[in-house]
């Protein structure tokens, strides 16, 4: 019987690896049944309807997941609708698919390779280690929690919270390890491109009194379905990445460069002149928007930093300082004193996944305040242990980053624009952390929700990775053609 099933099992491993997926969904689905029982009245057909759409969709292209990872993209940008948890916090789509995305990936390697592994990698042990350090905090909080310290919200957020904060890197590590093609790039990009241009089309004709653009705007943001999402640092990878291929891709015709380059110029106008005083917004742009100067010419960035700083400067002082310092500057200072509080007598765990808001309306409620920074959260949720492996890992992100610009400095092509993007965008996000929580978003700021623009940086954070291992890849089969 065995000589039997074995190759019975063995022609037929990729269909019997979709029913082993679909019985465990079937198996699941009552399980969500239950959690959402609270919110029943809330719920619509579009609440079972889409969730399951997602998870079949994934395993209907688990041969290309790729696909999987540019829905992700879109739903990040363009889906409204929410799943309600019964919290203020709400499921987005774009965490849905994520997480059956990984979950698919993770199967597929334990049946077809029968292991867990992922490709080397300088950023795969302060990765792992950080995601380790997440659910190890949660548990340490609750064994050291204060005694006068009472939960404040339903529990479940804390491990949502969480759980969030997992997701992200494991997006990283899921189009690292499963983009094994530049094409798979390049639509990345260029699908990204198109939300970027859309959005400046509706948000760009709305502000100079196009009325149909201005009607169509006005259903996009009012309607419960489908909107433009244009939080988090979108405008920082959109300017990026057109300005690495108007600048570094020659393989590009002029008008192609020249229109990216005003696509550009219509996103450093989008973020300054209209949301001047949205430092978190644009200042994580302008700086990727200098390494890409940079790294491209030492006179180009020199001009822009004068042009930044006489005119984007000087601008910026008489309209917006006075008040961006009181918001920004001193009430910051305060939240952190605030947290410091808190977070001086649980260094080395943290207080887990959210668990520092318990200690403030616990403690001093009138006080209490967002430190809108994900160095203060990170330290604050996961201690020194968890700081440590997330400042270890930007900077390996940042080195390799480095490392394969180097490498591929001169070629013109679009791998080299990819390289030059990325490391810009990951300088603009350490930047950006210190601004607001943009990279891993705290549950009582941006809840689960904040996962859809989060979610962009760590997935083109991957990208980089991706791109080096095609390159690694290119590489040995050249050099075998050739011997």
């Amino acid at each position: 019987m065995t000589h039997t099933i074995a190759p019975f099992v063995e022609r037929n491993k990729s269909r019997l690896i979709r029913v082993g997926i679909v019985c465990a969904i079937l198996l699941v689905l009552p399980m969500i049944g239950v959690l959402t029982a609270e919110v029943s009245s809330r719920m619509s057909p579009v609440l079972i309807f889409v969730p399951i759409v997602a998870l079949f969709g994934i395993m209907a292209v688990g041969k290309h997941i790729e696909l999987s990872i540019i829905a992700m993209l879109l739903a990040a940008v363009f889906f409204r609708y929410r799943i309600p948890t019964g919290t203020a916090s709400e499921i987005v789509i774009s965490l849905v698919i994520c997480a059956g995305c990984i979950g698919l990936w993770v199967v597929r390697m334990l049946v077809e390779e029968k292991r867990l592994s992922l490709k080397p990698a300088s950023i795969n042990a302060p990765l792992l280690a950080f995601m380790a350090t997440v659910p190890i905090s949660w548990v340490w909080s609750r064994a050291f929690r204060d005694a006068l310290v009472h939960e404040v919200s339903h529990p479940l957020i804390s491990v949502a919270a969480g759980l969030v904060i997992v997701l992200l890197p494991a997006c990283l590590l899921l189009v690292a390890n499963n983009v094994r093609d530049l094409r798979w790039l390049q639509a990345l990009v260029w699908v990204l491109l198109g939300e970027g241009l859309i959005v400046l089309f509706v948000d760009l004709g709305a502000v100079w009194g196009v009325a149909p653009i201005r009607s169509l705007r006005t259903f996009l943001y009012t309607n419960g379905f489908i909107h433009l999402n244009t939080q988090g640092l979108l405008s920082m990878w959109c300017l990026s990445f057109a300005m690495a291929l108007a600048l570094f891709n020659r393989r590009l015709n002029w008008l192609c460069r020249s229109l990216l380059l005003v696509y550009a110029a219509g996103w450093v106008y989008w973020g300054f002149s209209l949301r001047t005083s949205w430092l978190a917004g644009w200042v994580p742009a302008f700086a990727a928007g200098a390494v890409v100067a940079f790294l491209h010419s030492k006179k180009l960035f020199a001009i822009a930093l004068i042009v930044v700083i006489v005119g984007a400067g000087g601008y910026y002082w008489r309209t917006s300082f006075e008040a961006e310092t009181e918001e920004s500057g001193y009430t910051r200072l305060a939240a952190y004193e605030v947290n410091w509080r808190i977070t001086s007598r649980h260094l080395l765990f943290g207080t887990g996944p959210a668990g520092y808001a318990s200690y403030y309306m616990s403690y001093f409620p009138t006080e209490a305040m967002a430190s809108h920074s994900n160095y203060i959260d990170i330290v604050a949720q996961t201690g020194i242990v968890g700081l440590f492996f997330f400042l270890w890992f930007f900077g390996a992100q940042a080195w390799g980053g480095y490392k394969l610009r180097r490498e591929l400095r001169g070629q013109g092509v679009f791998a080299e624009s990819v390289s030059v993007a990325v490391l810009a965008g990951t300088a603009g996000c350490v930047v950006a952390m210190a601004l607001g929580d943009w990279v891993t978003p705290f549950a009582y700021t941006q809840g689960i929700v904040g996962f859809d623009l989060a979610m962009l940086n760590w997935l083109f954070m991957g990208s980089l990775w991706a791109l080096r291992h095609i390159e690694s890849t290119s590489q040995r089969i050249s050099d075998r053609a050739s011997q």
